[in-house]
């Protein structure tokens, strides 16, 4: 390593600057190096005339034979003329980035080029003389899970993050996994601990995780970001896959070059992984799948209004929260949707925001308050804000003031009303698919979304039919009280 970076130094050229610079790094330990060990090998000899004799006898041969593929490297590289950065570029906290000579992307303000530079997150080497020899070992996406801990997870940026997100529900995937093996009777433990990193690292091969692998495994944080076809290709990415956003374009009318990182997290990177099963992105926004084959009918044609994969959707009345212009990361806290560092086997287990959260009355949310100035590691809401003694959650997007209502005291807390959860009464329609079944065509072959890789055993799904209509209720027993409660049913 430290021989390509001595040849970069000469092949800077007429670049003094930079060849000092990297001689600091380098070449000022190098002789000293050497004196060292010889006084330590031939005590004896140093600080005569005898003695310096034999030091430089003792450089010479080190130089002919430890650093002869050096000297070659070099011979190579001066043998023909290299572009190199014409002036040396540092960050705001003083790092030598070559990479801004050449390039001018601009990111978003915390992670800007004069901030961090190029370097900090895309990795490769920042004092290399040559394009190639730069981006050499770079990362393209540095919110990628397998790399994260070396670039955003890196020390002094978001170390903690990184950990937490990689044993979020949303990068095990530990729910789905075990219980499609628990359904599938390939284990007796509905909270074994499988994840999809241990699913890889295993190879463990089963009618279940291959299942998971064809159909389920586009939706974590472990994907590879552009790395499946078609409308799949913007899903996974790690930290990307949900502080990735696509800045407007310019005044200028330029379409921008580098994408920005955010915390303001727009509410259609929630969407485009929470829009099956449950389907609960598309029903807060008051879109119900169709049956396919166009419909629902619009004027007597085929509707126009279409999801992203194909799917036609009717327009039904949206969730009040999402009428009122409340977004996901309003209500979703950062403890549930990235963990709290503990690997959890269900979703429920992670959750801890409720309607009672926001609506539980002037008591409950001024003891929010009063935690949530003490500055906790973990704060439940932290826009919630305080004006004239009056509670409002404040939109993390738009900036806007929702005045948060409590219950009404004759009808929700009536004691016969005790069991009802929240969503048992104030769902006006859910999506219902009935009649779900799946075959498996071994004589085909799918992509497997873990390896990348097609594998024997084509998966596909089928339903006999959709409605929406008041939902079904049933009886669950809550893990966290451990009484039962009425809550909606959603098949699918």
């Amino acid at each position: 390593m430290v021989e390509c970076n001595l040849a970069k130094v000469e092949v800077a050229g007429s670049n003094p600057v930079s060849r000092s610079i990297l001689f600091e790094r380098y070449g000022q330990r190098t002789l000293p190096f050497f004196v060292q060990k010889f006084s330590s090998a031939f005590p004896e000899a140093s600080g005569s005339i005898k003695g310096l004799h034999t030091l430089f006898a003792f450089i010479l041969i080190i130089l002919l034979t430890g650093f002869a593929p050096f000297f070659w490297s070099c011979s190579k590289c001066l043998a023909k003329p290299l572009e190199s950065p014409s002036r040396v570029t540092r960050t705001a906290g003083g790092q030598i980035d070559m990479c801004l000579s050449c390039h001018d992307e601009r990111p978003d303000k915390a992670h800007g080029r004069k901030v961090l530079g190029c370097f900090s997150c895309h990795l490769g080497d920042p004092l290399a003389g040559t394009p190639e020899l730069a981006h050499k070992g770079m990362i393209y996406n540095p919110g990628e899970l397998a790399v994260a801990s070396r670039t955003c997870g890196q020390e002094g940026c978001h170390v903690d993050q990184v950990q937490r997100a990689k044993k979020s529900l949303m990068a095990t995937n530990r729910g789905i996994i075990t219980t499609l093996r628990f359904y599938w009777k390939e284990t007796k433990d509905h909270n074994e601990d499988l994840t999809v990193e241990k699913l890889i690292k295993s190879g463990l091969d089963s009618p279940a995780t291959d299942y998971f692998r064809k159909l389920c495994g586009t939706c974590h944080l472990w994907l590879e970001r552009h790395r499946l076809p078609s409308f799949l290709v913007e899903r996974g990415g790690g930290c990307t896959a949900c502080h990735y956003y696509k800045p407007p374009r310019q005044k200028n009318g330029r379409k921008p070059d580098h994408p920005f990182i955010t915390r303001h997290i727009p509410m259609e990177n929630c969407v485009r992984c929470h829009n099956r099963s449950g389907r609960i992105g598309l029903a807060y926004q008051g879109m119900y799948e169709a049956e396919g084959y166009g419909t629902p009918f619009q004027d007597g044609d085929f509707s126009e209004d279409q999801l992203h994969d194909g799917r036609f959707v009717k327009r039904l009345s949206p969730d009040v929260h999402f009428q009122k212009g409340l977004i996901c990361i309003d209500c979703h806290s950062q403890k549930e949707v990235m963990g709290d560092g503990k690997e959890r086997a269900h979703f429920e287990q992670q959750l801890e925001i409720t309607c009672s959260t926001c609506h539980g009355g002037r008591t409950k949310l001024q003891k929010i308050f009063q935690e949530n100035q003490k500055k906790p590691k973990f704060p439940v809401l932290t826009n919630l804000v305080k004006k004239e003694d009056v509670f409002f959650l404040k939109g993390k997007n738009d900036g806007k003031l929702h005045p948060l209502d409590p219950f009404l005291q004759d009808e929700c807390r009536h004691k016969t009303h005790q069991r009802l959860s929240c969503q048992s009464c104030h769902s006006r329609w859910v999506p219902q698919c009935y009649g779900c079944h799946v075959i498996n065509d071994k004589s085909r072959e799918q992509l497997d979304k873990l390896s990348l890789k097609k594998t024997p055993g084509l998966w596909q799904e089928f339903r006999s039919y959709m409605r929406y209509e008041a939902p079904a209720l049933g009886v669950k027993r809550q893990a966290h009280t451990g009484r039962d409660e009425v809550v909606i049913l959603v098949p699918g």
